[in-house]
């Protein structure tokens, strides 16, 4: 669906030259919800606007079914562009004009006939589920529902793909919740494709089937969003993790722990119903004792951690670990010297 090739965005100032995106390689499939997270300033939002040419690239290519749309005649590009839909952070809305009169602008500038103008116009408002609010104005709506305004008007035109600007950054967590819900409904009912941008994990969490973390305009880590949670390579990953999962525990259990070997355990899907530690125990004669537990939920699939402390002879502990990692799961030593987590792996 898309393919972004090398891209590169510079801007330039007075006193310098600023690299927004630096060689931006990524593939987005038809049909799925990408998301892209990172901090502020990370490049999220440049990228994003690169991908309809909002803001043009220095360099670099941005396919869309095949198409290089960064080589096309200003006329192609804009008849391009009504087949990419976008959401807005602050909606955007014609504070002058109804609900209805909003959704039906694009429509407008597009040259729709009246009567499809009406009919599609409808049929969008019910969707985003404001049927009961088509006369309001927008400073009669709440902020979710200025925004099923913006996602309704960024249909209008029966987009291919869908851009997504930080478009709950502003909302409450109920009315999140809700916007989240809607695009997936949407994505699957109308077949859609979401590029999805935002800062908060929460969000990648609930709706994303695969993401990208951005770092100081470069994609740093990629991939499933149940990997990049059961095994983030990247301490910025694991810092947007942990503002959602904070698998840490209590520090008195390093003190007071009766001095075998910690580790940490993490698991998801169907390993959450083997009896690991069961078998480990028996296998290796081992005593484990489990200090902490939490298991989360990420989209349908159980994920979690557990704290064991481990008591036997070294090299039975070293097997053990071994066995569980063995069988799929993340293990990491938290021992003091560091010695077992060397040993393992070796």
């Amino acid at each position: 669906m898309i393919e972004i090739k090398n891209l590169v965005k510079k801007y330039k100032t007075r006193q310098e030259e600023i690299t927004a995106l630096n060689n931006i390689n990524l593939k987005i499939n038809e049909g799925e919800i990408f998301g892209i997270i990172g901090p502020s300033g990370a490049g999220k939002s440049t990228l994003i606007r690169t991908v309809n040419l909002l803001e043009k690239p220095s360099s670099g290519e941005i396919l869309i079914n095949g198409e290089n749309i960064t080589s096309l005649a200003p006329d192609l590009l804009r008849k391009r562009r009504q087949k990419i839909g976008m959401i807005f952070q602050h909606f955007n809305l014609l504070n002058s004009r109804t609900v209805r009169g909003n959704v039906s602008f694009p429509l407008e500038i597009a040259g729709v006939a009246k009567a499809e103008r009406e009919k599609r116009v409808d049929r969008l408002i019910e969707l985003v589920g404001l049927a009961d609010r088509a006369d309001h104005y927008p400073a009669q709506l709440s902020g979710g529902q200025k925004q099923r305004v913006g996602i309704a008007r960024a249909l209008a035109n029966e987009p291919e793909l869908l851009l997504s600007d930080e478009a709950t950054s502003s909302l409450d967590p109920e009315s999140t919740g809700s916007i989240l819900e809607l695009l997936a409904r949407i994505r699957d009912e109308m077949k859609l494709t979401i590029l999805l941008i935002t800062h908060e994990m929460e969000v990648i969490k609930q709706v994303c089937d695969r993401v990208a973390v951005m770092e100081k305009g470069r994609i740093i880590e990629e991939g499933k969003v149940i990997d990049l949670f059961a095994n983030p390579r990247q301490s910025l990953t694991r810092r947007f993790i942990k503002s959602i999962i904070d698998f840490n525990f209590p520090e008195e259990l390093f003190k007071d722990h009766n001095g075998g070997e910690l580790i940490r355990v993490s698991f998801l899907g169907k390993s959450t119903h083997q009896p690991l530690i069961s078998s480990l125990v028996k296998t290796f004669e081992l005593d484990a004792n489990i200090l902490y537990g939490k298991i989360d939920d990420i989209q349908g699939i159980p994920f979690g951690t557990l704290i064991l402390e481990l008591e036997g002879e070294y090299n039975q502990v070293l097997k053990g670990i071994n066995y569980l990692k063995g069988k799929g799961l993340t293990v990491e030593v938290l021992s003091d010297d560091g010695a077992l987590d060397q040993a393992v792996q070796v």
